[in-house]
């Protein structure tokens, strides 16, 4: 697993190679389409271009998305963040584990300015692990208000979001109060929608639907939650209708709403109806995460403090 997980290839990486391959520097790539800098940025992981602009530095490489998903590996993911959170699981089997090894990764570059990206990845993984899972040592205090004054400092600087800056968001969201995350949601989805490419986008925004919604009923605000299935149902309306692991949440999420307003049976059931329709389509993994998710709220729904939140 680790050795997968080293020779995957983002798409910054795949343009670089594939620069270096063709002995162009970086301004030829460059051109007009972006700054010297950013293009830099773009093929370290600390920027996202959007796809118009990387298409056309593909173009100005005489390149094309074609040969870039060839480079890459087939198949894998490109987005920074999904890689950073996948090698720190990858180095435990539990999420203790887990928690020891983001916190291994913000001490090691609590003080490198070139690995902000691995930091506030580890950082959020840590903070939302001893939060939800009452894993120890928790977070010490001030770090996490470094961490998040970070992060937020970061998300607010850039005016233009793309796969980092929607994925950053979603991992810092339980960090957020309440209605600062929901009033935030509606544009940080209108800022990343124009600026990533269909599938990045397709991935992302459901996971950021299905967290804050998680969020919102764990925090008894059903006025919210309510708000973000109802911005649920117009995404799989407009332009999620061919996806299938989001409509099986949402229809979840129904169910779990039903928990909190005090129609257990009629909620149990919506659930039930969910795992049915994973199960039709196969799957698996989802199975696994709703099956382990409705058992805990059948048994804890009514304790206080019980919360379930899902990043």
């Amino acid at each position: 697993m680790q050795k997968k997980l080293a020779m995957m290839m983002t798409a910054g990486q795949a343009v670089r190679q594939i620069r270096l391959d063709k002995h162009m520097a970086l301004r030829e790539a460059a051109g007009e389409a972006i700054s010297v800098a950013q293009l830099s940025r773009f093929e370290t992981d600390r920027q996202d271009l959007g796809i118009n602009v990387l298409l056309q530095v593909l173009t100005n490489v005489n390149s094309n998305i074609t040969e870039m998903r060839h480079v890459q590996l087939a198949g894998e993911s490109d987005i920074a963040v999904d890689r950073l959170v996948a090698q720190l699981k990858a180095q435990g089997k539990s999420p203790a584990e887990w928690a020891m090894a983001a916190q291994a990764d913000l001490q090691k570059y609590a003080h490198d300015p070139t690995r902000r990206l691995e930091r506030l990845v580890a950082g959020a993984l840590w903070i939302y692990l001893t939060e939800s899972y009452g894993i120890q040592p928790a977070i010490p205090a001030d770090s996490r208000r470094r961490l998040v004054a970070e992060a937020q400092g970061y998300l607010g600087r850039v005016e233009t979001w793309g796969v980092t800056e929607l994925s950053l968001y979603n991992l810092y969201s339980p960090t957020l109060a309440d209605d600062d995350l929901f009033t935030l949601m509606k544009p940080a989805l209108s800022r990343g929608k124009s600026y990533i490419g269909l599938y990045e986008y397709f991935k992302i925004v459901p996971f950021i639907l299905n967290t804050n919604f998680s969020i919102f009923v764990s925090h008894n605000r059903l006025d919210l939650a309510t708000a973000t299935l109802r911005m649920t149902e117009d995404f799989l309306a407009d332009e999620g209708s061919g996806i299938v692991a989001p409509r099986i949440f949402y229809i979840f999420n129904q169910g779990l709403l039903l928990f909190k307003q005090d129609q257990p049976a009629a909620g149990r059931q919506k659930c039930a109806e969910a795992i049915r329709v994973a199960r039709i389509f196969d799957e698996d993994t989802v199975i696994g995460v709703l099956t382990g998710r409705l058992q805990k709220w059948e048994n804890h729904y009514q304790e206080a403090g019980f919360t379930n939140i899902l990043i």
